[in-house]
């Protein structure tokens, strides 16, 4: 008997939907809080899942890709990455898609990729209607995003980044997002409204406005956020920034926050220690930061991956600003940030994040496919021992295939490191 076919999108959504009833179920309406992450994730992958089932078009897109023009010309756009992250956490995960994958290109390709691949070639994830990536920062984006496409005769387009962060690099970069309207309307028939645009840029200038000031209160002693709220909002703020939905989210969150940090009140009633993840996270082991808390007192201040630190873009009357300064976007974005360009990106991100939200250790779990982060990663502890003077935690591991480092072994990591520095 033929297995049932997952659908990635709708899996996703109902996941979400019943970790949010079960919220609910446990603490009624006493802490709404808990429910809102679970409700955007769900509510994001449903936008996708319906788009495709009533035909309309989806595009697949990298996560340093900004939503925003996509949400301006009504289209649904898919941050991969995010669906990949959050079918890891599942009991069923994804390796299976990592086998398929590895059946058709080389076993050292991000998993990242492999899932994406395998998933479309099983089909049990949607195939888009378009596939549009940046040139940075990642080598198997750049590798395995155009061959999908021509597999699957997709449309594709590459944002062309340049090396430094400069002005120059700005204009450039502007201009690239100029070209990626251009192909949209050509690929869809629609176009660019530009007086929709403006209110999407509005909705988004809001949301960004709040999630700074969401940023500075995580940096609070002790943090409000647990370590799932920092995690997880990494989902809705890559892929509903111009919405209204972002707003209203990060509207609630601020003022919760708020109020926790002037009552002196934080998610954990003793925290001992704050973490600050420099790189990524195991998606497959989401249950690994609730034990961190409850065993050890450790609590994630900050996650590469959650740490948006981009400014409203102004002067949004002009469409030339518009582009320019989401094309700064575009460079800031996290990884983008860090590991595009030249090694003291990454240095002076990491001791930024660290020295800002106060933390007690750096981890840095080195994705088995990140070769380049792995080079400088020693220039990056020595700088954060010697001028922060806290300890930072090292292992390899992949982020979304537990067959490579299990759960169980990085959680010996993490207790081997505590008992030596805490």
């Amino acid at each position: 008997m033929e297995a049932t076919k997952r659908n990635l999108f709708k899996e996703v959504t109902d996941r979400f939907r019943f970790l949010r009833d079960s919220s609910i179920a446990k603490y009624g309406n006493t802490q709404p809080e808990r429910t809102w992450t679970f409700e955007m994730i769900a509510d994001l992958f449903e936008k996708a899942y319906m788009a495709n089932q009533r035909g309309e078009p989806l595009a697949w897109i990298n996560f340093a890709v900004i939503p925003e023009i996509f949400w301006a010309m009504d289209l649904v756009p898919v941050v991969l990455d995010t669906i990949h992250g959050m079918a890891a956490g599942t009991p069923e995960g994804v390796t299976k898609y990592i086998d398929i994958a590895e059946q058709h290109i080389p076993d050292h390709v991000c998993s990242d990729n492999k899932v994406l691949l395998g998933a479309a070639l099983a089909g049990e994830v949607p195939i888009p209607d378009m596939l549009i990536h940046p040139s940075h920062p990642c080598d198997s984006n750049v590798a395995t995003f155009p061959v999908i496409a021509q597999y699957f005769d997709k449309p594709y387009f590459c944002i062309d980044v340049p090396y430094f962060r400069d002005e120059r690099t700005r204009q450039y970069v502007a201009d690239e997002l100029k070209r990626l309207v251009s192909f949209l309307e050509e690929v869809t028939g629609r176009k660019l409204d530009m007086d929709r645009l403006k209110q999407v840029m509005e909705y988004s200038n809001r949301s960004h406005e709040l999630i700074l000031k969401c940023g500075e209160l995580r940096a609070a002693v002790p943090c409000p956020y647990s370590t799932i709220e920092t995690v997880s909002e990494y989902v809705p703020f890559l892929g509903l920034p111009g919405t209204p939905q972002l707003v209203d989210y990060c509207q609630k969150r601020y003022a919760w926050a708020k109020e926790r940090v002037g009552k002196g009140e934080g998610h954990l009633r003793d925290e001992k220690i704050r973490l600050v993840w420099l790189y990524g996270a195991p998606v497959f082991d989401f249950a690994l930061f609730p034990w961190l808390e409850k065993q050890y007192g450790a609590i994630t201040v900050g996650n590469m991956n959650s740490n948006f630190i981009i400014e409203p873009v102004e002067g949004i009357s002009d469409p030339d600003n518009i582009f320019r300064g989401l094309a700064e976007k575009v460079l800031r974005l996290h990884m983008g940030r860090e590991c595009g360009g030249t090694w003291e990106n990454f240095i002076n991100a990491s001791l930024d994040h660290c020295s800002r939200l106060k933390a007690d250790a750096a981890i840095f779990a080195g994705h088995i496919a990140c070769k380049a982060n792995w080079a400088i990663m020693k220039l990056v502890k020595d700088r954060i021992s010697d001028e922060l003077g806290i300890p930072v935690l090292i292992f390899e591991t992949d982020l979304f295939d537990p067959r490579v480092v299990s759960a169980e072994a990085i959680r010996a990591k993490f207790a081997d490191f505590f008992e030596t520095y805490f």
